[in-house]
This record gives structure tokens, C-alpha cells and sequence, in this order.
């Protein structure tokens, strides 16, 4: 129960339904936390039930960040978990909104990793965990925008483990399906309750729920999954073994 107990782990988008649930399970493992988000009442609301210290913060603007950096202790673990998820078939994608995904999905992620290293606030032997998707593997219409997003994150993580290993730090992606969550209701609204209702049936386990992604967190987290580094964990069901 108290896994992380004593131990610094930072979390953007918290305030979402994937990052509130992340948090949650960590403070209960003992995780003494500092949670980032864009939404003040749910951050101030999570940073009360959690007693954790929180900052409201946009990570597109570098006053933000730096902020952050600065609030931010000595770091056991960073989850990466703020990020965006527009579906929109090719002739109605807008090309500032192709770039903001890019950016808070792709970029920041890595900009975010860079501040954190120059200013050596992450110990060694730490871990970071970036919330993927597994629309970066598996081909569906209207999602050029976000698969291409949580794509590059893969790519960069891949080489930014190379780079961060001899100073024993570990970087992985958890690539989920969709789970059944605010996310999922919000990608309901952008296709139809029907076609989201057809695409959970296609997976072999059933609907994955929140707690299927914190349980990955945590081993990801922890000492367990010290020789880990550099890979793409998938967590959805079974899906890409009907769809590969």
C-alpha cells in the first residue's frame, strides 16, 4: 500500500479523467505528488482530496513551465498524461488544429523532459511514463491528426531512453485503447454513441477501464520495472491482435 511512499512524482493533465485516476492511485500507494493541469476548480479540488501541491499551468507558454520546474522537488517519477484527441476526417482537419495536437501531444512532452533535465530535477534511477494511444499502430479513419501525434511521442521516446539511460533513468509510453472514461464520452460527441458503442465490442477483454492503465503506471513506476526502458506498452484487450 505505501510502494511510493516518500518518493516525488510530478503529473501534468491531471485534471483529466486518465491523469485524476493516475493520481489517485499513486497517492494511495503513498506518492507524495505535484499535479499540473489547465482546469483550476478540478486541480484545486484533486490538490485538496490528495493533499498534494498543485499548479495550474498551460504548457504551450514557457512561463508556465518554468514555473513548474521550479515548484517541482527532486523527482522519483514524471507522468506525462495532458494531451488532446481531435477526430476529424481530412477534409474538415484545419491546419491549426493539426498544429496544436502536434504540439501539446508531441512537443511539449519532450520540451517538458528537456527543462526537467537541465535543471536536474529528476533523480537517477527515476522513471517517466508518456501517455500514448494505440491509434499511433492501428489505422482508423479520422484520426490522421492524433495517430500521427501520439506517433512521433513514441518515436522521440524511443530515442530520448537511449540518451537518458546512463544516467539511469528510464522513459516508456503506455499506448491504451479506449477507455471508458470522460475521453471516451468526449470522443462519443465527435463520431457518434453508436459507432463508440461498435468499437468497444471489437475488444477481445471488454471495455478497458481507468484502473487497467494506473496498474501499469505503478509497475512502471517502481523498482520492478528497473530493466524497462525505451518500449510501448499496449493496453488494449486484445484489440491489435484482431486489427494487426
Amino acid at each position: 500500500m505505501n510502494q511510493f511512499e516518500g518518493q516525488n512524482i510530478l503529473i501534468t493533465g491531471a485534471t483529466g479523467s486518465l491523469g485524476s485516476g493516475i493520481a489517485k492511485a499513486l497517492y494511495a500507494a503513498g506518492a507524495d505528488l505535484l499535479l499540473s493541469g489547465r482546469n483550476s476548480k478540478k486541480l484545486e479540488a484533486l490538490g485538496h482530496m490528495l493533499g498534494a501541491k498543485t499548479l495550474v499551468a498551460d504548457l504551450n507558454l514557457s512561463e508556465d513551465r518554468a514555473q513548474l520546474i521550479e515548484k517541482a522537488e527532486s523527482l522519483n517519477g514524471v507522468v506525462f498524461a495532458a494531451g488532446v484527441a481531435p477526430i476529424k476526417p481530412i477534409k474538415y482537419l484545419k491546419e491549426t488544429e493539426f498544429s496544436e495536437t502536434l504540439t501539446l501531444n508531441t512537443k511539449q512532452p519532450v520540451i517538458l523532459l528537456r527543462d526537467l533535465i537541465k535543471a536536474k530535477k529528476i533523480r537517477e534511477g527515476g522513471s517517466i511514463i508518456w501517455l500514448s494511444s494505440i491509434a499511433a499502430q492501428l489505422s482508423t479513419p479520422g484520426y490522421s491528426m492524433y495517430a500521427a501525434s501520439k506517433a512521433g511521442m513514441e518515436a522521440a521516446a524511443r530515442c530520448l531512453a537511449l540518451e537518458l539511460a546512463p544516467q539511469g533513468i528510464r522513459l516508456n509510453c503506455l499506448s491504451p485503447g479506449m477507455i471508458d472514461s470522460v475521453m471516451a464520452q468526449e470522443a462519443g460527441e465527435q463520431i457518434s454513441e453508436a459507432v463508440l458503442a461498435e468499437h468497444f465490442e471489437e475488444y477481445p477483454l471488454g471495455v478497458g477501464r481507468t484502473a487497467d492503465v494506473t496498474g501499469a503506471v505503478n509497475f512502471l513506476l517502481s523498482p520492478a520495472a528497473r530493466w524497462i526502458t525505451g518500449t510501448v506498452l499496449t493496453l488494449d484487450g486484445g484489440l491489435s491482435l484482431k486489427k494487426g
